[in-house]
């Protein structure tokens, strides 16, 4: 799952042997990244790690040490196009607090990449250079950064607001934060249709959007996998990640819609141990949740749909990180003031819920490591997520949120009458 390596496997399509036995002996590509940024101070640390995908594992690459103030210039080679997270690391004190773990940027063979901004928002600086001199896709991350500095300024001020005691502030300030979604769906929107325009723009891709494919290859539709591949320009298709695009549509084939499920065996809460075997006959949802907004926003609907035909043997094995967690969150939050959060005006009676599964919950984090193998063996990762299997074992719907809504319709129609749809969820 997240301390997943990346696995090669056969290629979903006969790739050129030549160019994956000799990757290793092509020339290193080298690559420029100069920057401007007001407020760094000689000694701070840019960290570069690589980031592989799609698991989003992170690799140890280079550190760009700052000598002069603001200014910086760094000229490194690398094998093949490679993305890399950025992270700020301050002489003194600590990096400003932001909605991000880092800045993402992607360098190719020859690219003078810069970056401008403020040491306050280094995570959502200005790119230009290779693949960022495209306007289409300039403006698109230009919205983008602006509404995540707005996210992460909700955090630092009320961490600002806590240092000073001043917990009525902190409150509003985080409350703000956890609404973002719902006071500002409009910006959001407006951002979404950026994107649109620079992928409708680009039909035989860029690697920008072969790299978000591939990122989303673990839960993404096989089909929609296979049709974006097949879409690509001959030289993204051939190139070091369209190789790895190729491959990973090969595992994640196993995992499509009709195929069998793939055994696994976790103990519960309750210290029971529950295998794929135990529930043979019946229809089981695996649900991945926890503390983010798509499991607070869809919970309530889960639970609906396994009181509707839990008589009619239909499981539900929920998975989380810990229990705990969510009891120790649950248990700080006033009862006499509400808490509001994206999808809800008052979260703590949706964690009471959540606290009160009528299903079979294990764990990842505490007591049973173990049960992580579940995850590994479904490609799960992020919340909320979802892997029908039907009683014959085989999987009926893999996903995020739209994988919910497609079991529940399964299951009305296998099962049931079909209920009113309540909307899809956000998802993380």
């Amino acid at each position: 799952m997240k301390n997943r390596t990346l696995r090669h496997a056969a290629a979903w399509m006969l790739l050129p042997a030549l160019l994956l036995g000799t990757a290793a002996c092509q020339r290193q590509h080298r690559f420029t990244i100069t920057g401007e940024i007001a407020g760094l101070q000689p000694g701070d640390t840019l960290r570069f790690e690589r980031i592989i995908l799609p698991d989003w594992d992170l690799e140890p690459a280079f550190d760009l040490v700052v000598a002069d103030s603001e200014r910086f210039d760094y000229k490194g080679r690398q094998p093949h196009d490679q993305k890399y997270l950025i992270t700020y690391h301050p002489k003194e004190g600590k990096a400003p607090m932001c909605d991000r773990s880092g800045k993402e940027v992607i360098v190719t063979d020859g690219d003078h990449i810069t970056l401008s901004g403020t040491a306050d928002y280094l995570y959502y600086c200005r790119l230009q250079g290779g693949v960022y001199d495209d306007p289409l896709l300039a403006e698109a991350l230009r919205l983008e950064d602006s509404l995540g500095r707005y996210r992460g300024d909700c955090l630092r001020l009320q961490a600002e607001a806590m240092e000073r005691g001043d917990t009525v502030t902190a409150q509003e300030h985080i409350n703000r934060f956890n609404r973002f979604y719902d006071d500002h769906a409009e910006a959001m929107q407006r951002t979404r249709e950026a994107m649109q325009r620079y992928r409708d723009a680009r039909p035989e891709g860029t690697l920008y959007l072969l790299l978000s494919h591939l990122a989303r290859v673990t839960y993404q539709p096989v089909e929609e996998s296979k049709a974006a591949y097949a879409a690509l320009a001959p030289a993204l298709q051939e190139s070091y990640y369209g190789q790895r695009f190729a491959e990973e549509i090969a595992r994640a084939e196993r995992l499509a819609e009709g195929q069998p499920g793939p055994d696994f065996s976790v103990v519960a809460t309750d210290g029971t141990t529950r295998d794929k075997a135990s529930y043979a006959g019946r229809y089981l949802l695996v649900y991945h949740w926890g503390l983010c907004p798509g499991s607070i926003y869809i919970d309530a609907q889960v639970r609906a749909l396994h009181d509707r035909y839990r008589a009619q043997g239909f499981e539900v094995l929920g998975i989380t990180e810990s229990i705990a967690t969510i009891r120790k969150l649950y248990e700080q939050l006033p009862a006499d003031t509400k808490t509001p959060v994206s999808g809800t005006d008052d979260i703590r009676p949706v964690l009471g819920e959540m606290l009160h599964h009528t299903w079979t919950e294990a764990e990842l984090e505490t007591g049973h490591p173990e049960n992580g193998s579940l995850c590994e063996a479904y490609d799960i990762e992020g919340w909320p997520f979802f892997v029908l299997l039907g009683p014959d074992g085989t999987i009926r719907a893999r996903g995020f949120s739209d994988a919910f809504y497609k079991a529940r319709e399964i299951l009305d129609r296998e099962l049931g009458e079909p209920v009113a749809d309540a909307g899809a969820p956000a998802a993380e």
